[in-house]
């Protein structure tokens, strides 16, 4: 199928400005009936189908301040890997592949704390026992 243009009108800012808007299947171009701007092209693909799964933190029992290890299955790219917390707080991580974390305890209180990674596929949860420190 050969992608067709029409002329628009559209405002970018405050300034307006005509371009060749391209019509491909299932996707719209503004400036190119042939190809996709540069930065999409180079934007990541990430596939919300892929749900994570975490399968061990090491060590279990922690203290704040002391990093912690995250291997699991599906936690996709780092550029679409989301973010890990424990409870409600978020904390700082390292993404180190697609199956492993590394995150840093941040202040809790000491008890059984849930630690949950976020993915474009969703989230997984498993807990930790966090020590005074």
């Amino acid at each position: 199928m050969k992608a067709s243009g029409t002329r628009i009108l559209f405002a970018l800012g405050a300034s307006l400005t005509t371009g060749l808007l391209g019509i491909l299947p299932g996707t719209v171009y503004a400036g190119s009936a042939t190809a996709p701007p540069a930065i999409v092209a180079k934007a990541p693909i990430c596939n919300p189908s892929n749900h994570p799964k975490i399968v061990k933190v090491t060590p279990d029992t922690v203290k704040p301040g002391d990093k912690v290890t995250i291997k699991g299955n599906h936690f996709g790219t780092k550029e679409c890997f989301q973010n890990v917390s424990f409870g409600s707080s978020s904390t700082t991580f390292k993404y180190v592949n697609e199956t492993t974390l590394e995150a840093t305890v941040p202040s809790l209180k000491a008890g059984i704390t849930p630690i949950n990674v976020l993915t474009e596929g969703g989230s997984s949860q498993s807990v930790v026992l966090v020590n005074a420190k």
